[in-house]
């Protein structure tokens, strides 16, 4: 399983780069690098623009990616995520903004992946979903196609039939740092 960490975005809505931020004296790229690490993904690749992050995931002995081209959007980091991978393996991407995942549930994911014949991972918590996403490597293609903003949602939205949901138990796990608001809230748990 490849594991792609998104980690190029702008922070715009927080006015200063969020993965920095830290909680429980760990910034949150990091927590979200060590989490992977100790789940059953065999590479991961960091996909990020900002020298400090790349130095981070090289400090942790990943595979690192510079995005050029971040301001095009999300869909220029699962690119390069993509054509850095192993290509006889699935893609599971991972948002660099997600403090509190954890390996048991990213395994969780994997498992179910396993299983499931060509089929989209998606995790759940009380019918909220988010990321990380897993997409067989059936969607290359699909995947490379993408611009702008938007993800892998329209991927998702265009093979209804093809997902499985998995419910996650962690209650925390899809909770994400956009916003002061976002931070504040999560920096106290």
């Amino acid at each position: 399983m490849n594991g792609i960490i998104l980690a190029s975005g702008f922070s715009t809505r927080m006015g200063k780069n969020k993965l920095l931020m830290k909680i429980n004296n760990e910034e949150i790229i990091r927590r979200v690098i060590k989490e992977v690490k100790k789940s059953n993904i065999s590479n991961i690749i960091l996909v990020a623009r900002e020298k400090t992050i790349l130095d981070m995931g090289k400090l942790e002995n990943i595979k690192v990616v510079e995005n050029k081209e971040a301001h095009l959007g999300q869909s220029s980091s699962i690119r390069l995520g993509i054509n850095s991978s192993k290509i006889e393996e699935d893609f599971m991407f991972f948002c660099g903004d997600q403090p509190f995942i954890d390996f048991k549930s990213i395994n969780k994911l994997i498992e179910v992946s396993k299983k499931s014949n060509e089929s989209i991972i998606v995790p759940r918590m009380n019918e909220r979903t988010g990321s990380p996403v897993i997409f067989p490597k059936i969607y290359k293609k699909e995947l490379n196609l993408l611009t702008g903003d938007i993800g892998g949602r329209e991927i998702i939205k265009n093979n209804k039939e093809k997902v499985i949901y998995v419910d996650i138990m962690n209650p925390l796990f899809l909770e994400d740092v956009d916003t002061k608001e976002d931070y504040m809230k999560l920096s106290k748990i």
